[in-house]
């Protein structure tokens, strides 16, 4: 029961967040609209920005859960392009949503939690891809790093100029970069490795 009152205020916060920036809409505001008291609403959050953490999270477990699935029916694109395209159809539709919370909070704030969801995502990778050369831990964690800090900087790039569609190439340019940097930097840091 309490998911479902979680998701029922969730759901009716992204109403809201289609009209207004989320610095806009008050508890009041959101409580009226769903239908419930001030009191069931701080009993599941402490406040909207509680709301919007709570649905980043159900956003990523349900695009992770998706990703799993795919993983399993035996998909031919990694996991990290598999998500990148899940969040752009999820974002793409929802872009007035997204934009009115992303220039509500701190762009700090949007990348921790865009680097803290993304990075066990791209390390995972690097590690399936390092299985064949001789580098150490710290060494496929600094792979990781760079690969998770550049998709993270082209994501807020795209947040920051408005979401535009044109810059959906960049994405795609960046998987393209990606795909041959990994094995590259890998390779190079073996073969400093032997020297």
């Amino acid at each position: 029961m309490a998911n479902s009152t979680k998701r029922d205020i969730t759901l009716t916060l992204g109403e809201c967040l289609r009209e207004k920036r989320l610095d806009e809409i008050t508890v009041k505001d959101l409580t009226e609209r769903c239908g419930i008291s001030r009191q069931a609403f701080y009993y599941h959050f402490s406040d909207l920005y509680d709301v919007v953490k709570w649905a980043v999270n159900w956003e990523l477990e349900r695009i992770g859960n998706a990703a799993e699935k795919a993983r399993e029916q035996g998909r031919s694109k990694s996991d990290w392009e598999y998500i990148v395209e899940l969040l752009e159809e999820r974002m793409l539709p929802n872009r007035t949503v997204v934009l009115n919370v992303y220039r509500a909070i701190e762009r700090s704030y949007v990348q921790y939690h865009l680097l803290a969801a993304t990075r066990p995502v791209l390390s995972a990778e690097v590690d399936k891809a390092a299985a064949g050369h001789c580098v150490t831990e710290a060494q496929r964690q600094l792979v990781a790093e760079i690969l998770t800090t550049g998709l993270v900087n082209v994501y807020l790039g795209w947040l920051d100029m408005g979401m535009p569609s044109r810059h959906m190439e960049q994405l795609d340019d960046f998987k393209v970069v990606m795909d041959g940097c990994m094995e590259h930097i890998l390779l190079r840091l073996e073969e400093n490795n032997e020297k």
